[in-house]
């Protein structure tokens, strides 16, 4: 019975946890930024792009293309990773909600991958919006396996969090012999 208790109480603290980072200052700053990003880069695709590629040769098409969809793949995950953050704070979803209804943060081979080739050619504003993005999804990606490795509840293993539990687990050892 002790157990089940004990149980419960930890999946309140992890459940308290993602709604104090959901209620922090560093997750309003981050939000924030997602959200003027979005904006800039729906600026520069509904603009500036149009005439850029114009100007482009035909067989940069392609890779223009290939990446525009990795910037907006990219933000398009952390913004749903937020605004699902944003859920659990409001009592919408829960931690658990979280992670099984897929909420986590996804497309990394896309998001994490490298260019195509031919994208040292593409226009440097786009260059400069892949460049920040990438930076932001990996900022994102951060955050989720820290609140998530608290409860092993994440994909990846963190070798740190991992060696520090064995190293837990040889002392309790040790004080029982």
């Amino acid at each position: 019975m002790d157990k089940i208790r004990d149980a419960m109480i930890e999946k309140s603290g992890a459940q308290q946890s993602l709604k104090d980072f959901a209620s922090s200052e560093l997750f309003t700053r981050v939000y924030e930024e997602v959200m003027r990003m979005v904006r800039e880069a729906a600026d520069y695709l509904e603009l500036e792009a149009v005439i850029e590629r114009k100007r482009m040769a035909g067989n940069m098409a392609p890779v223009f293309a290939c990446e525009s969809m990795r910037l907006t793949t990219r933000l398009m995950q952390v913004t749903a990773w937020l605004l699902a953050m944003r859920a659990v704070k409001d009592g919408e979803l829960t931690r658990e909600d979280f992670s099984t209804l897929n909420y986590r943060l996804g497309s990394r081979e896309v998001c994490l991958g490298g260019p195509v080739r031919g994208a040292a050619l593409l226009p440097m504003r786009l260059t400069e919006l892949l460049g920040v993005t990438k930076q932001l999804y990996e900022r994102v990606l951060r955050l989720d396996e820290q609140l998530f490795h608290e409860t092993g509840q994440t994909t990846g293993a963190n070798p740190v969090i991992a060696q520090h539990s064995r190293i837990e687990q040889a002392f309790a050892v040790k004080a029982e012999v």
